[in-house]
């Protein structure tokens, strides 16, 4: 007779997000693979009254899974610049 419960744990490997540009900037596009819809995510640098810098999300896409790798990081740049260029415009 088995007395105790068997809880199985299955350890993910760390999955690092797809950022777009490569360098360092003040604002990116963020993809994090393997979350249930393919969401691009728009974000800005800011940095709180403590010095502390983070990422916050201030606009969303999604992207057909049926695209290429090649088409898929075309329209990550494409959105980097659309939403890169409004940000832009909102400033002058």
């Amino acid at each position: 007779m088995i007395t105790g419960k068997c809880i199985l744990v299955e350890i993910m490997p760390s999955i690092q997000p797809w950022l777009y540009p490569n360098k360092h900037s003040v604002d990116r596009i963020a993809y994090i693979p393997l979350q249930s819809a393919h969401i691009l995510q728009y974000q800005e640098e800011f940095v709180d009254a403590e010095g502390n810098v983070y990422w916050k999300t201030t606009d969303t896409t999604t992207i057909s899974g049926a695209a290429s790798v090649k088409e898929f990081l075309e329209q990550m740049k494409d959105y980097y610049e659309t939403c890169s260029c409004q940000k832009s415009q909102d400033y002058k």
